[in-house]
């Protein structure tokens, strides 16, 4: 599974002075009214490009509209008279292999590496809430296309929501689209759904973690090589990230920021620190025997410092995972929102020797939550030290395992079935 910002095809207005991007290949219509040259460059980051630039060059406003420019030319006369570099990548999707710039780098003559990321690192989710109280991504969704159709159909379809390509997941084939302003997701979808060649649409779903978060009791990113020994087995923890002072742990085997994959591991709720020691056989729940033995751990941040993630970001999350190795992954958290592409997602990762853990929850309702309703999901639930059921565990026949759910982590006591997710699934790594 490979992701790539792809073929764009973007219109998005600025606040005044305006400045609109469309792209499409090595092609750019650009129209400006005095907008400063920053953020006519934040349209291209907007459209799945890096741009760097050196942060001591004098940046001018532009005006003039550009229409069916070679984009080289174009970006030649918005960085004049700085020097420039511009960096390509084919990307093989399922309808066929698109072209598109992936990096813009504005520097002074001799010193390109002068050049810094145009926008500060630290990225948050973008969720609204539709008519249906569906949360999602603004201005996204994504689409799949059946087998035997063409990237013309591709073309046609956004040219009728005025989308971008941002982002191709494949497998299982999905293309993440970005929207015009002006089109809402609901009608793209409706737009989508009766073009020809297209097998499903959805938005970019945005799943906050409910009925997951351990409570305090009374009193208190391609993969990367995990260096696994023969017999050796990681868990891959989809989680909030990873507090830095656990990263050199000997069980803490690598990291990734799938919010943001160029920022360096961080865990701003702290939630992931816990589950993911957990997971790693580091803090041992009560109730349970601690192990002679660690298990290795691949610490994954999904969820922004909101507490929310998306479809996109999750299966990032698992192409990177099963890129590294992972035969084992944990989800402490679940939403009641479904998503057809995220099951098909997880089916294929499951499919192909991945063997995923997720929370029940942590009201006892009954109900199923994702993505512990998942067939190819085995949901756990929870019990109290003495091996009897947490009486705040979720259940259901949905609810394959009970693992002990409570647990001391710095002092402070807590409960809940993100504990016994990742227990479930350090007892598995270590069979």
């Amino acid at each position: 599974m490979k992701l790539f910002p792809v073929l764009a095809i973007l219109l998005l207005p600025l606040a005044a002075p305006a400045a609109t991007l469309r792209m499409e290949g090595d092609h750019a219509w650009l129209k400006a009214d005095e907008a400063p040259l920053s953020k006519v460059l934040q349209l291209f980051e907007q459209c799945g490009v890096e741009v760097l630039i050196d942060p001591s060059l004098e940046l001018g406003r532009v005006s003039g509209d550009w229409e069916n420019t070679k984009v080289d030319r174009l970006i030649a006369q918005l960085a004049s008279p700085h020097s420039y570099l511009l960096e390509w990548k084919k990307v093989r999707s399922p309808l066929g292999e698109l072209y598109q710039i992936s990096a813009i780098r504005i520097y002074s003559d001799g010193n390109l590496s002068a050049a810094r990321p145009l926008s500060a690192k630290g990225r948050v989710l973008d969720v609204v809430e539709g008519k249906d109280g569906i949360k999602y991504i603004r201005s996204e969704i994504m689409v799949g296309f059946k087998e035997g159709y063409t990237l013309n159909d591709l073309h046609a379809l956004l040219a009728k929501i005025g989308g971008t390509i941002i982002e191709v997941i494949d497998p299982p084939g999905i293309y993440r689209i970005k929207l015009n302003e002006g089109m809402s997701v609901e009608k793209a979808m409706e737009i989508a759904n009766a073009h020809d060649g297209v097998d499903s649409s959805e938005p970019n779903l945005a799943f906050p973690r409910i009925g997951n978060t351990p409570g305090p009791m009374s009193g208190s990113g391609t993969g990367i090589n995990l260096h696994l020994q023969p017999g050796e087995t990681a868990v891959a923890v989809f989680d909030s990230g990873l507090d830095p002072q656990y990263a050199n742990l000997s069980v803490i085997r690598g990291t990734y920021d799938a919010v943001d994959p160029s920022a360096e591991i961080s865990d701003p709720l702290g939630h992931g620190t816990l589950t993911a020691l957990v997971a790693a056989g580091v803090i041992t729940p009560e109730g349970a025997a601690a192990a002679e033995t660690g298990v290795p751990v691949l610490a994954i941040r999904t969820f922004d410092e909101n507490g929310m993630t998306s479809s996109d970001t999750l299966m990032r999350a698992l192409e990177y995972a099963a890129s590294s190795g992972v035969k084992i992954v944990n989800m402490s958290w679940g939403s009641e929102v479904d998503s057809t592409f995220m099951e098909a997602a997880m089916n294929f990762a499951a499919q192909n020797g991945m063997t995923l853990y997720a929370a029940a929850g942590n009201e006892p309702t009954g109900e199923l939550i994702y993505p512990a309703g998942y067939d190819s999901v085995i949901a756990v639930g929870g019990l109290n030290p003495d091996g009897s059921q947490w009486e705040n565990s979720n259940f259901g026949d949905f609810v394959e395992i009970y693992e002990p759910a409570k647990a001391v982590f710095n002092g402070q006591s807590y409960a809940g079935t993100s504990i016994s997710s990742p227990y479930a699934a350090f007892k598995a790594a270590q069979k």
